[in-house]
């Protein structure tokens, strides 16, 4: 695997409006999440704290929780759809193959560039995100946010793993787009109805539960196991099923 071929589709990745759109897309949030944590009326406030317990801040339990398993899912769809369906969507397929590399080694650059890029802007986002809150709800421990950020990454690796897998059979971005964020929304809403319903945790194997877990302090390390394997077969599978596609 060439390196100056993934790292300048890393560079693309990162000046694309890909990651501009993911990057303002974070800030807005954070800042919408901030004011509304910073200007609620006394009671909301008190009632909205009382459905975060053990999280460090209600601002960081309404970010891990509410948006980064909701509509942040789509930041990590768009990178996860970049291995195949960028090729699919740009007619470029046969212009790819028809260079001295293997299927194999193309489809792994790629997926190594979008992980790289990913991972980039979501450490850059998060940071964004921090000082917004910060600054403005003023009793956020930054630190202790980035942390509980990177705790939450076998998440994001689980719906990038997913967009990946999906996009093989389904090819175009729109498509792929759908399927993934569908998939991962449901089961967002999953654990929400389970501790609706009165169970005392989400499920170990729900990987979009892995946020309520951080901030809540429930055991976190099957759980993040659990996603790592279940990330890992998906994109084992993936890479195999697209070896074998026909083109």
């Amino acid at each position: 695997m060439r390196a100056d071929i993934w790292l300048g589709d890393v560079k693309g990745l990162l000046s694309s409006r890909r990651t501009t759109y993911s990057l303002v897309i974070m800030a807005v949030l954070a800042l919408i999440m901030a004011i509304i944590v910073r200007f609620s009326p006394e009671d909301l406030r008190i009632a909205l704290e009382a459905s975060a317990p053990g999280s460090s801040g209600l601002f960081e339990y309404l970010w891990v929780v509410d948006v980064l398993s909701t509509i942040l899912l789509l930041i990590f769809v768009g990178f996860g759809s970049f291995a195949v369906c960028d090729l699919e969507d740009e007619k470029a397929t046969e212009l790819v193959y028809s260079r001295a590399r293997s299927r194999s080694e193309i489809v792994l650059g790629r997926l190594f560039s979008s992980l790289a890029s990913l991972l980039i802007v979501y450490t850059i986002g998060s940071c964004i995100v921090a000082a917004i809150g910060a600054s403005i709800v003023g009793e956020l421990d930054v630190s202790l946010f980035i942390l509980h950020q990177v705790m939450v990454l076998p998440m994001c690796l689980f719906v990038f793993s997913l967009t990946f897998f999906l996009s093989v059979p389904l090819s175009t971005t729109a498509l792929t787009a759908i399927g993934s964020f569908g998939a991962s929304l449901a089961l967002s809403f999953a654990y929400t109805f389970q501790l609706m319903g009165g169970d005392a945790a989400p499920s170990d194997l729900n990987p979009l539960a892995l946020g309520y877990r951080v901030l809540v302090g429930l055991p976190l390390e099957f759980a993040a196991g659990m996603a790592l394997l279940i990330s890992t077969l998906l994109l084992a599978i993936g890479f195999l099923w697209f070896k074998k596609k026909d083109i």
